[in-house]
């Protein structure tokens, strides 16, 4: 990844991911939680439940520069609020 890559990830940090306004930590704190919460902890578990690599769920939950969507914090909501665990 070269800086200009890195750089673009850095300032969109703050900004909404989502439509109800979250965060680049907020969305990495909910994924946290429901990994926590829901899936004994483990990262690949909820790499299989998302449909994500767990490579980037690990980055997600390890708090590195990988960038979390819109579709990822959705379906996080959604298999949270199916499975009755609070995330937020």
């Amino acid at each position: 990844m070269d800086e200009e890559n890195i750089s673009d990830k850095e300032t969109t940090s703050d900004e909404a991911v989502d439509d109800r306004g979250t965060n680049q930590s907020e969305g990495r704190a909910i994924l946290k939680r429901l990994r926590d919460n829901g899936f004994e902890s483990s990262d690949e578990k909820l790499a299989v439940a998302l449909g994500r690599p767990v490579e980037e769920v690990e980055a997600w939950t390890g708090g590195t520069a990988e960038v979390v969507d819109d579709d990822v914090i959705m379906k996080a909501r959604g298999i949270a609020k199916e499975r009755g665990i609070e995330i937020e």
